[in-house]
C-alpha cells in the first residue's frame, strides 16, 4: 500500500511526482510492457521545499511556440516540482497576447517581416481563451503563471502597432535583430500610461495569481533625454534625470497594479532611480541587485546569468547555435540562491530561484527541450533541497534514470557527451589517450579518420593509440539508443626543440586593445598553440600577446581568418593584416596576403572584458584548405 500525505493538496502533487519517478521508468511508455509487475522499494518519504519560488522561464517574443508547446513546457516543470511558470509575452520582436482595446497590438505587434538571419516572415499570439486555457492547465499542475509585459524598454513591437506611444512618433516596424532598440515607450506622454493602465486591466483579468513582471530592464534613456514630453515630467516631477524618471515610471506602473491586489517584479534595473516601494527584485545581472534588494527589506528572486540562463551553451563543440556564454549542469547544480552578505532576517526576502530560456536562437519547440533539460533537472534540486543535501555525485547517478524517462516521452534533451577529449591537443610523439563516461549505463564509439561515429563505429573499451597526427572522433549512445554530439579532438605532433610561440599576459579594463608596450605583463610564458586555455591566471578582464615566427614551407598567397571575442590584431612582419578590435561577440574577419617559403615574425594581440572568451586563427593557401593554424607552422624566436 502507498500512503500520500500532504498538508495542501500541492503537498499530495508534489508527492505523486516523487512516487511516479520511484517506479520504473518504463511507466513513461505510451504503451505498457506486457507481463510486467512494477514495484517500487519500501520506504518512508518526508520532504518539502526549500522556496516557495521554484521557477523557469520562457520568451516567446523572440520566437513563438504554439499553445501546445507551452502545455508541453509546464508538464516538464510539474515533472521535477517547479511551482512558476515566468511567461514573457512581450519583446521588441514581437506582441503575444491579445488586448481587445488595442487589436493593432496582435494584428500588427505580433508579426515581423523576417528574422535576422533569414528573410522569412515570423509571428502568432495567443487569444485570450488560449491564454485561459494555459493559465487554468498550469494550475491544475499547481503551477502559477507570472506574466511578463515589458516596460518602458523591449517595447518595438508595441510603437509599431501605436507610434504614438513614443517619443518620437516613428514610424517604427517590429525588430527583426537582436539586441536593445532605442525606442521605449514616453515617459513623459499621459496616454502612455492610460495605454498602459488598459492593457494591465485586461492582462491581470487573465492570471490570477499574485505577481506581475513589468521588465524593466535595458531601458536606453536616448529618446527621454531628447523628448520635449519627458523632459517636462522631469522638471515638473522634481526629478534628478532620467534614471529617477525610470523609477516615477515604474512607482506609477506599481500603483496601478497594487490597486488591482497585484505585486509587481522587474528586473534588476529597476532598482536605478530609486525602488517602488512594494516591488519584487529579478536579480539577473549577478547577484548583487538582489543583496542590494533584500537589505532594503524587498523580496527578491535570484536567476544570475552565471548559473541561471539556459540559453547559454552546455558544451564547447557540436552544440545547436546560442547566445553566447558557457553554462554546463555542474554550474546550475553549484547555484546557491541565499548569498552569504545577507543575515539571517535579510536572507527571508530570497523568495527562490529560476531559470531563464530567452529564445533569439530557438526557433524551434524543441531546441528549447534541449537547452532546458537536463539542466532543469539541476535547478530543480537547487529550489527544492538545501544545499548541505545536494551532491552532485549522487545527482548524475539519479539522473541517468530520467535520460530513459525523457527519452521514452520524446523529450528532446541533451545527451551528455564523453570526457575528457575535445579540441586541440599538442602531443610530442606517439600517447595514449582515455575517454571518461558520464553515465555508467551508457556506450561511447569513435573514429580515427575524422567521420563522425554511430553506433556501427569502433566501440570504446581502454585507452586509444594516438600516433602523430590524427582526429579523434567520439559519441556517447544511451540505453535508449540516443546519441550525443560527436566531439572531435584534434592531435599536433611538435618538436619541443623548435615549436612554440611566446606569450603574455596582462589584466585590465579595456573598450580596445591597449598598447601593450606600456604594460607589465603578470605572467609570460611559452605555449604551443594560440589558445587561451593554454594561458594559466585567466579573470573576466585581461589581455595577451602572442609573438613567435610563422613558418611557410610554400611560397604563395594565403588567407588568414581571425575570430574573437572580444578584440583582437594579427599583425605579420610587423604588418596589421587583419584587425578585429572592439568589444563584440565572437566574430570573424579575413586577411590575405602574399608570404615567400620561410619564416615571418607573427604576432597576435586580445583583450577579454567580460562574456565569451574565445580566440582561434584558421588558415589557406597553397596546398592547404581552410584549417586552424597548424601548431607544427609556429616557431619559438
Amino acid at each position: 500500500m502507498v500512503v500520500i500525505k500532504g498538508s495542501k493538496p500541492a503537498g499530495v502533487f508534489y508527492g505523486v511526482q516523487t512516487f511516479y519517478q520511484l517506479l520504473p521508468v518504463e511507466v513513461e511508455k505510451s504503451q505498457p510492457t506486457a507481463g510486467m509487475v512494477w514495484s517500487v522499494p519500501c520506504a518512508r518519504i518526508e520532504d518539502k521545499p526549500r522556496f516557495p519560488w521554484r521557477g523557469m522561464h520562457l520568451d516567446v517574443g523572440r520566437h513563438f511556440f504554439s499553445k501546445d508547446s507551452v502545455k508541453r513546457y509546464i508538464d516538464l516543470l510539474a515533472a521535477y516540482k517547479m511551482n512558476t511558470f515566468h511567461w514573457h509575452l512581450t519583446e521588441d520582436q514581437g506582441w503575444r497576447i491579445e488586448i481587445k482595446k488595442y487589436p493593432r497590438l496582435t494584428s500588427i505587434g505580433a508579426w515581423r517581416k523576417e528574422t535576422m538571419d533569414n528573410n522569412i516572415p515570423h509571428g502568432g499570439f495567443y487569444t485570450q481563451d488560449e491564454i485561459r486555457e494555459v493559465v487554468e492547465y498550469a494550475k491544475e499542475r499547481f503551477i502559477a503563471v507570472v506574466p511578463e509585459i515589458e516596460m518602458p524598454g523591449h517595447s518595438q513591437a508595441a510603437l509599431a502597432s501605436y507610434p504614438e506611444l513614443s517619443c518620437s512618433g516613428g514610424p517604427f516596424r517590429v525588430g527583426t535583430e537582436w539586441g536593445v532598440m532605442y525606442d521605449v515607450y514616453c515617459a513623459g506622454k499621459q496616454k502612455t500610461f492610460e495605454f498602459l493602465a488598459d492593457v494591465i486591466e485586461e492582462v491581470t483579468a487573465l492570471f490570477p495569481g499574485t505577481f506581475f513582471h513589468i521588465g524593466g530592464d535595458e531601458v536606453p534613456k536616448v529618446r527621454w533625454s531628447n523628448c520635449r514630453w519627458c523632459q517636462e515630467r522631469i522638471r515638473t516631477e522634481g526629478l534628478k534625470d532620467e534614471h529617477e524618471l525610470q523609477s516615477y515610471f515604474i512607482r506609477r506602473i506599481e500603483m496601478i497594479l497594487n490597486a488591482k491586489g497585484k505585486r509587481l517584479v522587474g528586473w534588476d534595473e529597476i532598482l536605478e532611480g530609486g525602488l517602488a516601494p512594494n516591488a519584487t527584485v529579478m536579480s539577473w545581472r549577478g547577484t548583487e541587485g538582489g543583496i542590494e534588494a533584500a537589505k532594503s527589506g524587498h523580496d527578491v528572486v535570484m536567476t544570475p546569468t552565471s548559473h541561471c540562463y539556459f540559453d547559454y551553451y552546455q558544451g564547447v563543440e557540436g552544440e545547436p547555435k546560442a547566445i553566447g556564454g558557457f553554462l554546463p549542469i555542474d554550474t546550475v547544480y553549484s547555484f546557491e540562491p541565499v548569498p552569504t552578505e545577507l543575515s539571517a532576517e535579510e536572507a527571508k526576502h530570497v523568495l527562490g530561484a529560476q531559470g531563464n530560456v530567452w529564445t533569439e536562437w530557438m526557433p524551434h519547440f524543441r531546441q528549447v527541450e534541449y537547452m532546458a533539460l537536463p539542466r532543469l533537472c539541476a535547478m530543480s534540486e537547487v529550489v527544492w533541497s538545501d544545499k548541505s543535501k545536494r551532491h552532485f555525485q549522487d545527482f548524475l547517478r539519479r539522473l541517468e534514470q530520467h535520460y530513459d524517462r525523457l527519452a521514452f516521452r520524446d523529450v528532446n534533451f541533451r545527451v551528455p557527451t564523453p570526457l575528457g577529449i575535445g579540441g586541440r591537443r599538442i602531443i610530442f610523439g606517439d600517447s595514449l589517450v582515455a575517454i571518461g563516461n558520464p553515465v555508467s549505463s551508457a556506450t561511447i564509439y569513435y573514429t580515427l579518420d575524422g567521420v563522425d561515429p554511430t553506433s556501427q563505429s569502433m566501440k570504446y573499451t581502454m585507452p586509444i593509440s594516438i600516433k602523430g597526427e590524427q582526429i579523434l572522433k567520439a559519441v556517447l549512445e544511451l540505453p535508449s539508443g540516443k546519441l550525443s554530439n560527436s566531439v572531435t579532438t584534434y592531435f599536433f605532433l611538435v618538436d619541443p626543440s623548435i615549436n612554440g610561440i611566446s606569450y603574455k599576459y596582462f589584466e585590465g579594463s579595456w573598450d580596445r586593445l591597449p598598447d601593450v608596450a606600456g604594460l607589465q605583463p603578470l605572467a609570460t610564458g611559452r605555449v604551443y598553440d594560440i589558445d587561451l586555455r593554454a594561458i594559466p591566471h585567466r579573470g573576466d578582464e585581461f589581455g595577451a600577446q602572442f609573438s613567435g615566427l610563422l613558418n611557410i614551407e610554400n611560397e604563395g598567397e594565403y588567407v588568414f581568418y581571425l575570430v574573437s571575442d572580444d578584440g583582437s590584431k594579427l599583425l605579420i612582419d610587423d604588418r596589421l593584416l587583419i584587425d578585429n578590435d572592439g568589444l563584440h561577440s565572437a566574430q570573424e574577419i579575413s586577411g590575405t596576403v602574399s608570404l615567400s617559403s620561410g619564416r615571418h615574425k607573427l604576432e597576435v594581440w586580445y583583450f577579454e572584458r567580460g562574456g565569451g572568451q574565445e580566440l582561434s586563427i584558421s588558415v589557406e593557401g597553397p596546398q592547404m584548405q581552410k584549417q586552424p593554424l597548424p601548431p607544427r607552422m609556429l616557431i619559438i624566436q
